[in-house]
């Protein structure tokens, strides 16, 4: 069995809509070719023999809106997600889209979405606009999580961290998404989110855009205290234990594209805390290579099971009657 954790679907809306992928100049947009739609989720799923799908929106499109336009397109995702879920009941599960910065409203959708909607969780941006999940402002937003006790999917907006140095080559993607990522996981752990909020269950996507390669890092300059006092300040301190210890309360996706960085994720938290997933669409071919990545790693068959579905429905609270392996799937 195989569940699919990470893969995107727009609403009909925003797929259809002429919005700017990309800010610099010489714009391009999806000119009515949106990849995001449920039924290349649906084509691509039956093609590589996955059982279940969780839909996510990643909202690119959120960075072109005005604020007052944002919480419209945030509901009419949730009430999309919550339609093809039941659509396809037992196929695909789906995530809201929240903006934790986002006020009061925000926080009122995302308990829609979980308590009216159905919905099994909750995707946010590592940033958004400038503004960090660990904000102050986002404080009534984990606490809402926690007392949902649904996962929390980090997710990387358009262009983040370093924006100004990534227009070319396609670096926003391959470079700026998951810095961005990486620096908003350590901000969450080292500003307290975790030791505050101890029950959250974080999913960081792409394995975290690198934060186990570092989290050495971050050890030593937790633990050098004032010895260190020419690297810059450490206060207001804000968590009783070393960075990795919160860093393993995570669970993290495979959507690595490389074997040894997502070895290296499975070695640092643990295969009971890593979830399969293949970012696919957009590029719905990367899917069977994310099977395949997940097949050719170095895991126990128990090991393997909890990465493909295991760990995946624990989080999504699915019973044994939701996880029945359909004709067109590979039963691994």
């Amino acid at each position: 069995m195989i569940i699919e954790w990470h893969t995107h679907v727009y609403s009909p809306e925003e797929a259809a809509a002429e919005a700017h992928i990309w800010s610099a100049k010489g714009s391009q947009t999806w000119a009515g070719r949106c990849p995001m739609t449920v039924e290349n989720v649906l084509d691509a799923q039956y093609k590589a023999g996955v059982d279940i799908s969780v839909v996510s929106n990643a909202a690119h499109y959120m960075r072109g809106k005005s604020e007052k336009d944002e919480l419209g397109a945030i509901r009419t995702w949730s009430d999309y997600a919550a339609e093809l879920q039941e659509r396809y009941r037992g196929v695909l599960y789906g995530f809201a889209t929240i903006l934790p910065c986002g006020g009061p409203e925000h926080i009122k959708e995302a308990e829609r979405a979980i308590r009216e909607l159905n919905l099994k969780g909750v995707l946010i941006h590592s940033s958004h606009k400038g503004h960090y999940p660990d904000d102050d402002e986002a404080r009534p937003f984990w606490e809402l999580m926690q007392d949902l006790d649904v996962p929390v999917f980090i997710h990387p907006p358009h262009v983040g961290f370093g924006e100004e140095r990534v227009k070319e080559y396609r670096l926003a993607s391959s470079i700026g998404r998951p810095a961005d990522l990486c620096l908003a996981i350590s901000r969450l752990i080292v500003r307290g989110i975790l030791e505050d909020f101890p029950n959250l269950k974080l999913v960081g996507s792409h394995g975290g855009g690198g934060i186990c390669e570092v989290i050495g890092r971050m050890n030593y300059a937790y633990e050098m205290q004032e010895e260190a006092f020419f690297l810059g300040s450490y206060s207001p301190m804000k968590i009783k234990h070393e960075p990795e210890y919160y860093l393993k309360k995570m669970y993290f996706d495979t959507v690595t594209y490389h074997p040894p960085a997502a070895q290296m994720v499975i070695d640092t938290v643990g295969a009971d805390h890593v979830l399969y997933g293949s970012d696919a669409p957009p590029l719905t071919s990367l899917k069977p290579r994310a099977i395949k990545l997940v097949e050719d790693l170095k895991l126990s068959k128990s090991e393997r099971e909890a990465i493909f579905w295991g760990n995946a429905a624990a989080l999504l609270k699915l019973s044994e009657d939701g996880l029945v392996v359909r004709d067109n799937a590979v039963n691994h």
